[in-house]
């Protein structure tokens, strides 16, 4: 369940089906276009981000197709921005020229492993919350298995105790979690043990707004990219976000 494990994998839905069939001739458009590729093409190449990327409406209708699925009744009922198309595509994760050593293997070591809307600010690049996601939910739209995304169980509680502490009374908006944030994380990867989430179109999968995940590297054959649609609503209030 999401409270307990940070994370639940829906079983195929009908909804979810009509949804991921009617996007994925929509999203390959978008992939192709060559202004789309040099806003979002990232690591070499290997991934197009396409943060905000999919014309959906507010309850995720694309072409006329409703977002409906299991999850609903499992999560508040927000407004959906526009949703985020992201691929993986064979050889992900190549290092760009100014990313750092450190960074390159931290994205194949640990998945990039991150909580959403923590941003790094400034020369220092020090964390401050930014975005109040309710949560993350993941529509796979081509059944192609390879760098799947990956998260840590149980760090959902360790990461939300740790910003709870440092926040306090404070202004959500004005504290610098950058230590909290780093010290939660280490604790995550001592003791949770990474699952990758594998699914296929139909199905569909949420991850909780304070749960580590990433997207493991490439493995096994070349073949066509990996497509996700991802939304994550935000919360108009920070105190929602950082509450229980």
């Amino acid at each position: 369940m999401l409270g307990r494990d940070g994370f639940v994998v829906f079983d195929r839905d009908a909804r979810v089906a009509a949804w991921a069939g009617t996007v994925l001739p929509v999203a390959m458009g978008i992939a192709s276009d060559p202004a789309a590729r040099a806003r979002h093409l990232r690591h070499g190449g290997t991934w197009f981000s396409g943060v905000d990327a999919l014309p959906n409406g507010p309850r995720g209708e694309i072409a006329g197709v409703p977002l409906g699925g299991p999850w609903q009744g499992h999560v508040p009922d927000l407004p959906m921005h526009a949703g985020q198309l992201s691929i993986i595509y064979p050889g992900y994760p190549r290092q760009d020229a100014d990313q750092s050593d450190a960074s390159h293997r931290y994205r194949i070591i640990r998945s990039a492993a991150h909580v959403d809307g923590l941003l790094p600010e400034g020369p220092a690049r020090r964390r401050f919350a930014r975005e109040f996601h309710a949560y993350i939910l993941g529509v796979p739209l081509n059944a192609v298995d390879a760098a799947p995304t990956v998260v840590w169980p149980g760090s959902h509680r360790i990461m939300q105790e740790a910003l709870s502490a440092a926040i306090g009374d404070q202004p959500v908006r004005d504290v610098d979690v950058t230590d909290a944030y780093h010290a939660a994380r280490r604790v995550a990867f001592e003791t949770c043990a990474p699952v990758a989430i594998r699914t296929a179109p139909g199905q569909s999968f949420l991850i909780h707004r304070f749960a580590l995940h990433g997207t493991a590297p490439w493995q096994g054959r070349v073949g066509p990219g990996r497509m996700i649609a991802f939304f994550r609503p935000e919360f108009a209030d920070p105190e929602d976000w950082l509450a229980a």
